[in-house]
């Protein structure tokens, strides 16, 4: 893929096959680290032009640039990415074959699908580039191929996500991020020391993702999740706490601290729930009190709230009033 976007073997719909930079699988196997540090425009054509050509013109031109020649990949598995990588991908239109030449012929003659390659821009931002990818998933693969790339994605992201051990004893997979790492501090170290019986009722991510916690103990306490809702990032119950009270969390990676603003919408939000506002308390959350987030928005935590450290984990802050009134609660 890399190889391919790295020489502008990129075709349009409607483009005209001699307009297009077509490539062969040698185009990618004999790339080196030093061709794709390269990226000016000249380097990428001589190499574009050379591995057209052949694996000795790719060797001159790795000794033209002073550099010894240490391809990637090696030569004898050319075969595995033409019959297997590259069919599979035009399968799925995300690789296309030039009209007209022969199978058997070593001309160049393939290139990626413009719109598969957009997927690769790298100025779309996270959440975009998730929408996009979804669309061509959508768009190109019947349903046993979305379910496969689904069980891959799913695979990769469990080998960097953050693994959360709930006080029921099960586990909640989130993504790998820094609010994940202060949810996880926030469930595993402060809850048990702050609560008498804490229970997980829901944890919400970035892209509107809730992860449900104890379902029946939302059911017995009438309260429904809605990704419509002022959702917090978690939200817990100290059952062991006599009436019940239910804490309501922020973990602030980059911003969102429970303000005096947010703190009036989420006890709204509770409202909606049954549950009265002296039932609440809230939770501010940090990874450290040296992190950019924490130094830029301490000063603007509610009155009536708390604030804690995950790489302080024994510690708690409480900003309140001397004075209490009723915006206070």
């Amino acid at each position: 893929m890399a190889a391919l976007v790295h020489v502008e073997a990129v075709c349009g719909k409607d483009a005209p096959a001699d307009a297009v930079h077509w490539a062969r699988p040698s185009t990618v196997m004999w790339t080196s680290d030093e061709v794709f540090i390269r990226m000016d425009d000249d380097s990428r054509r001589s190499y574009r032009d050379a591995a057209s050509r052949g694996s000795k013109q790719v060797d001159e031109l790795h000794q033209a640039w002073g550099v010894p020649y240490q391809p990637v990949y090696k030569e004898n598995s050319r075969e595995t990415l033409r019959d297997e990588t590259f069919r599979g991908w035009r399968e799925h239109g995300a690789l296309q074959m030039r009209p007209g030449i022969p199978t058997s012929s070593s001309a160049p003659r393939w290139a990626l699908s413009e719109e598969f390659a957009d997927l690769f821009d790298p100025d779309l931002e996270e959440e975009a580039f998730r929408k996009a990818a979804e669309q061509w998933r959508e768009t190109h693969m019947d349903p046993g191929a979305r379910l496969k790339a689904a069980f891959a994605l799913d695979a990769e992201t469990a080998k960097h996500a953050v693994i959360v051990d709930l006080p029921d004893g099960t586990k909640r997979t989130l993504e790998n991020s820094n609010s994940s790492l202060i949810i996880k501090g926030v469930v595993e170290s402060w809850a048990p020391a702050r609560m008498g019986k804490p229970v997980v009722l829901a944890i919400s991510e970035p892209g509107v993702k809730v992860h449900m916690g104890d379902e029946r103990m939302l059911q017995i306490l009438k309260i429904k999740i809605d990704v419509n809702n002022v959702l917090p990032d978690v939200l817990m119950a100290d059952i062991g706490a006599d009436p019940v009270q239910f804490w309501i969390v922020e973990a602030v990676a980059t911003d969102g601290p429970v303000s005096a603003e947010r703190k009036k919408a989420l006890l709204a939000w509770a409202a909606r729930q049954n549950i009265k506002a002296d039932r609440c308390s809230f939770l501010t959350a940090f990874l450290s009190r040296n992190a950019d987030a924490a130094r830029r928005r301490l000063k603007d935590l509610a009155s009536g709230t708390w604030a804690w450290y995950a790489d302080e984990p024994g510690h708690e802050l409480a900003w309140y009033s001397l004075t209490p009134s009723a915006d206070d609660l």
